[in-house]
C-alpha cells in the first residue's frame, strides 16, 4: 500500500454563531426568524426566563422544534461546543436512544436509534439511520464520522422518516445544517482546544459580505490527538508508530450566498473532510487478570486516509407569497485507503491484516421541492428526487500462521513476534474487488395538511421509490480457500489446509499472501474467483397519516402512523435480500409550561418491523439476511427546567422494549461452543422474544448548570450524568450466555460523568472552559464479536475469543474561543 501522507496544515480559522438562541435549555439555534406573533410573545417574557427556540426542516418546512409534530432533537453550535461534541459519536448521550459504534477496518461507524441500526459498514450494506449534511444524503456510514463545526444546528429525527426522507431512514435521520453566510456585516471567530493525549483542535470562521446581495462564509477545523491503545510487549511496530485511536482530521467549508433577485436566491457550498488517523481496533472483551484493557499485541499498525469532497447547490425561488420552489443538487466523492489489525493479537502467532487498497464512492443527487405558504390553512409540499451512486473498492485480507514454538521462543526472548510464515507454515488470503457496483434511485413524494379548526390539523403524505441496484463483474478471490484455518494440535490436514502451506521454490515467503497492491491471478492465488454479479430492481410505497391538536398555545398533542423501508442488500456471490419494512404508531406531547420555565416533551411509540435486515459474520464471511420481524415500543422524554434565571436542569430518558418476533435462526456463538457449524450441523432455534442490540430497558442523561456572577462575567459549572441499564451488544439475535463466557455479549448497567467549568464576560466576546469527559474512566462495551469465527483464527473447534470496541477513556482539556 502506498504510504499514507500526513496533513500538516494547521487551520486557525473557525466558527461564530449568528443569531443564536437556546432550545431545551441546552440550546438550539434559530435558523429563521419567527413570525410577528411569536416574536411579540417571547419579548413579553422576562429576559432571564426566556427559552428561545430552534427552527428545523424535518417536515420540509421551517418549524420550531416545539411546533414540529414528531420526535426531533436539535442543538446549536454553542451547545455542541459546550458539551465537547465534535462528531455524531460524541452526541450520543444528548439524544434519546442514540448509540454510535466505532469500527476499525473501514473508518466507518454503526448508528442505532431505539435499538435499530445496521451492522454492515461495507459497500454491501446501507445505514438504517439516514445521515444528511445541509439536506444532502450521505450514503456511506463513514459520512457520520464527519466533524461538526460552524453549524447553524444539528437536528435528529427519531423513528421512520420514509415519506419525506425515503429509503434507509427506518430508525431515524440526522441532518447537519451549516451556518449560512450573512450579508449584514463582516464577522468571524476563532477557537483552540487542548487536552491530554496531545489533543489539539483549532477552528475558525470568516463571514465576508461583498454587497447587500452577496456574502461568502469560510470555516475550517483541524483536530488531532494521540491514540489510546498501547502496544503490548512483542508488538511488531516501528518506533513512533501512531497508536490505535489516534485522530488526525480536518475540514474546510466555503459557502456563497447570492440573492439574484428579491424572489430568487442561491447558496453554493464546497465541503471537504479529511481523516488520516489510525482507526480503531478490537480490545479483549474478557481481559486476563492484570492485563491492561486498552492495549493490544499489534502486528499491523492502523493507517487511514479517507476523504469526502462535496459540492452542493441550493436555489430558492418564491414567485408569490403563497408559492415556493427549492432545488437542491449535489455531487460527492468519498475515497479511502486503510489497513487494520483485524485479529488484534488475541491469538499470538496468527495474523489477519485487513486492507482497503482503494475505494472510491461517487454519488450525485437532485431534489426539486414545491410548497405552499407556511401560514395558509391548507398546506402542501411535493417533490421529485433522483440519486445515483457508483462504488469501486478493493478490500484484501492476508492471513498468516506461524508455529507456536516460534511464538514461545520470541516471547521467552522478549523479542518482537514476527508473523512471517516459512516453508511448512500457513498463509492464505482473500480479495474482494468490486469495480462497478451502482445504485440508481428515484422517488416522488407529496404531503398535505389541513387546519380543520384553530386547534386541529390533519396531515397525510405518501412517497414512491424505485430503485435499481446492480454489480457488474464483482469478484471474490479466496487464495487458496476460505475458511480453512488450522487449529493448534492438528496432525491430519485436509486438502484445503494442505493448500495453505508455504511451499519451497515459489520465491515467496508467504505463498498465498497478496500484500498491499499485489496482483492476483489464478496461478498465484491457487483458486479461481467467485462472481458477485447481481441485478436487483424494486419499488416501494411509504405513507404517513397524522393528527395534531393544539390544547393550548404552549401545549401540542399529536398522533401519527408512518411507514418506512430499508433497501434490500446485495451480498457476496450475488445473493440478495428482501427490503425491510415497518409501520410505526406514535403519540406525542410537546409543552412549554410555567411561563416557559419548563419544557417537557414526551413521545410514545410502537414500531412493527417485517423482514428486518440483519448482518453477521458466519464462517468468516459477512452475510446479510432477513429476520422475520421485530417489535419496538417505548417512551421517550426530553425536558429542560429553569427554576430560576441562573439554574438549568436538562435531560432525556428512554424506556424501551425492542424484541425479535418469532423466526428461526442459527446461534453462531453457541454452535461453535458446541463444536458445530451453522449451515451444516448446528440446529435452528426460534429467537422470538430475544432483546435487540443496543436496547437497554432504561437510559437517561441529566445535566445541571448554574450561573455565578463573578469578575464582571458569568462562571458556569456543568455536570452531566448518563445512566443505562444492562444491554446486549454482541452480534446476532441471541441473548443466552455463551458456554464458558458468561456475560461477554452484555454491557452491564453503567454510569458515566462529564464535568466542565465555563467563563464568559458580560459582553460574551470570548469563552474559556475547562472540561473532563468520562470523569470516572468507565469502560463501556459498544460492540462485541467472536474473533475465531470473525477472522478465521486457528482456534480449537470449541474455542472462542471475544473482541470488543469500547468508548473513549477519561479525557480532559481546556477551550478558548472568541468572536469578532
Amino acid at each position: 500500500m502506498k504510504p499514507f501522507k500526513r496533513n500538516t496544515i494547521a487551520f486557525s480559522l473557525a466558527h461564530a454563531t449568528f443569531a443564536q438562541f437556546i432550545l431545551m435549555g441546552s440550546g438550539a439555534a434559530l435558523a429563521q426568524q419567527a413570525g410577528p406573533a411569536t416574536a411579540a410573545a417571547e419579548t413579553a417574557q422576562p429576559a432571564a426566563e426566556q427559552m428561545d427556540r430552534i427552527v428545523v426542516t424535518a417536515t420540509r418546512r421551517n418549524t420550531f422544534v416545539q411546533e414540529t409534530p414528531l420526535a426531533v432533537t436539535a442543538f446549536n453550535q454553542d451547545t455542541l461546543q459546550n458539551n465537547q461534541v465534535k462528531d455524531l459519536a460524541s452526541l450520543a448521550t444528548m439524544v434519546p436512544s442514540l448509540v454510535v459504534e466505532q469500527h476499525g477496518d473501514s473508518g466507518g461507524v454503526h448508528v442505532y436509534m431505539r435499538g435499530v441500526g445496521s451492522a454492515n459498514h461495507t459497500e454491501l450494506g446501507d445505514p438504517a439511520v439516514a445521515f444528511y449534511v445541509d439536506g444532502v444524503y450521505s450514503p456511506r456510514p463513514q459520512g457520520a464520522t464527519a466533524l461538526m463545526y460552524d453549524l447553524s444546528h444539528v437536528e435528529v429525527a427519531r423513528g421512520p422518516q420514509g415519506t419525506l426522507n425515503g429509503r434507509n431512514s427506518t430508525a431515524g435521520a440526522v441532518n447537519l445544517v451549516s451556518a449560512a453566510p450573512s450579508t449584514a456585516k463582516f464577522m468571524g471567530s476563532a477557537g483552540i482546544t487542548v487536552g491530554d493525549y496531545r489533543h489539539l483542535q483549532t477552528q475558525g470562521m470568516l463571514n465576508i459580505p461583498f454587497s447587500d446581495d452577496v456574502a461568502l462564509r469560510i470555516a475550517a477545523i483541524k483536530d488531532s490527538h494521540d491514540g489510546t491503545v498501547d502496544f503490548r510487549r512483542g508488538s511488531n511496530v516501528m518506533p513512533g508508530t501512531a497508536k490505535y485511536g489516534a485522530g488526525d482530521q480536518m475540514g474546510v467549508r466555503a459557502s456563497l450566498l447570492w440573492k439574484f433577485t428579491p424572489q430568487l436566491r442561491g447558496t453554493f457550498i464546497a465541503d471537504y473532510f479529511l481523516d488520516q488517523g489510525a482507526g480503531n481496533v478490537y480490545l479483549a472483551a474478557e481481559p486476563k487478570p492484570g492485563e491492561k484493557l486498552r492495549s493490544a499485541l499489534i502486528d499491523t499498525p492502523g493507517t487511514l486516509d479517507q476523504s469526502i469532497l462535496t459540492y452542493k447547490g441550493k436555489l430558492n425561488y418564491k414567485p408569490t407569497d403563497g408559492l415556493d420552489f427549492t432545488y437542491l443538487g449535489s455531487w460527492s466523492r468519498y475515497k479511502r485507503q486503510n489497513s487494520n489489525d483485524a485479529d488484534a493479537g488475541l491469538f499470538p502467532g496468527f495474523k489477519s491484516e485487513n486492507r482497503t487498497d482503494w475505494a472510491q464512492f461517487d454519488s450525485y443527487s437532485h431534489e426539486l421541492q414545491a410548497r405552499s405558504d407556511d401560514d395558509a390553512p391548507f398546506q402542501w409540499v411535493a417533490g421529485l428526487f433522483l440519486f445515483n451512486e457508483k462504488n469501486k473498492v478493493r478490500f484484501d485480507i492476508d492471513r498468516s500462521q506461524i508455529s507456536q514454538a516460534a511464538v514461545q521462543q520470541d516471547i521467552a526472548n522478549g523479542a518482537v513476534i514476527f508473523v512471517q510464515p516459512t516453508v511448512g507454515q500457513y498463509a492464505s488470503a482473500m480479495s474482494f474487488i468490486q469495480g462497478d457496483r451502482q445504485l440508481k434511485s428515484k422517488a416522488v413524494f407529496g404531503q398535505v395538511s389541513q387546519q380543520v379548526t384553530d386547534q386541529i390539523k390533519l396531515t397525510a403524505g405518501a412517497r414512491y421509490t424505485k430503485d435499481h441496484k446492480f454489480d457488474i463483474g464483482g469478484k471474490n478471490w479466496a487464495c487458496p480457500n476460505w475458511p480453512a484455518n488450522t487449529p493448534l494440535g492438528t496432525t491430519v490436514l485436509t486438502p484445503d489446509q494442505l493448500a495453505q502451506l508455504v511451499t519451497p521454490g515459489t520465491g515467496l515467503a508467504n505463498t498465498h499472501n497478496i500484500g498491499p497492491g499485489g496482483a492476483i491471478t489464478a496461478a498465484s492465488c491457487g483458486n479461481t474467483p467467485g462472481d458477485n454479479t447481481a441485478d436487483l430492481k424494486y419499488g416501494q410505497a411509504t405513507w404517513l397519516g397524522r393528527i395534531e391538536y393544539k390544547l393550548r398555545s404552549d401545549i401540542l398533542l399529536f398522533g401519527s402512523v408512518t411507514t418506512g423501508f430499508h433497501s434490500p442488500a446485495i451480498g457476496d456471490g450475488g445473493a440478495t435480500t428482501k427490503p425491510e419494512k415497518l409501520t410505526s404508531y406514535e403519540i406525542g406531547f410537546k409543552s412549554d409550561l410555567l411561563n416557559r420555565q419548563l419544557t417537557l416533551n414526551l413521545d410514545a411509540f410502537l414500531m412493527k418491523y417485517k423482514d428486518k435486515l440483519e448482518s453477521q459474520v458466519v464462517n468468516s464471511v459477512l452475510a446479510n439476511f432477513n429476520a422475520a420481524g421485530a417489535t419496538v415500543k417505548g417512551l421517550e422524554a426530553e425536558w429542560v427546567w429553569r427554576p430560576t434565571s441562573v439554574d438549568r436542569l436538562t435531560g432525556n430518558a428512554t424506556w424501551l422494549k425492542a424484541v425479535y418476533d418469532d423466526f428461526l435462526s442459527c446461534d453462531v456463538d453457541a454452535a461453535r461452543a458446541n463444536g458445530q457449524s451453522c449451515g451444516s450441523t448446528a440446529p435452528l432455534v426460534n429467537v422470538g422474544g430475544s432483546t435487540m442490540k443496543h436496547a437497554p430497558k432504561f437510559s437517561t442523561t441529566v445535566q445541571y448548570e448554574h450561573d455565578f456572577t463573578v469578575a464582571g462575567g458569568q462562571l458556569t459549572p456543568r455536570a452531566s450524568v448518563h445512566y443505562e441499564t444492562m444491554s446486549y451488544v454482541g452480534a446476532g439475535a441471541f441473548n443466552g450466555d455463551v458456554p464458558g463466557h458468561a456475560g461477554v455479549k452484555r454491557q452491564e448497567a453503567y454510569t458515566t460523568l462529564d464535568l466542565s467549568l465555563r467563563f464568559q464576560p458580560a459582553n460574551k466576546a470570548y469563552t474559556v472552559e475547562a472540561f473532563v469527559q468520562n470523569a470516572t474512566d468507565k469502560a463501556v462495551k459498544l460492540d462485541v464479536n467472536e474473533i475465531c469465527t470473525d477472522v478465521g483464527m486457528p482456534c480449537q473447534p470449541t474455542q472462542q475469543i471475544y473482541g470488543a470496541f469500547y468508548n473513549a477513556p477519561r479525557t480532559f482539556g481546556a477551550r478558548v474561543s472568541m468572536k469578532f
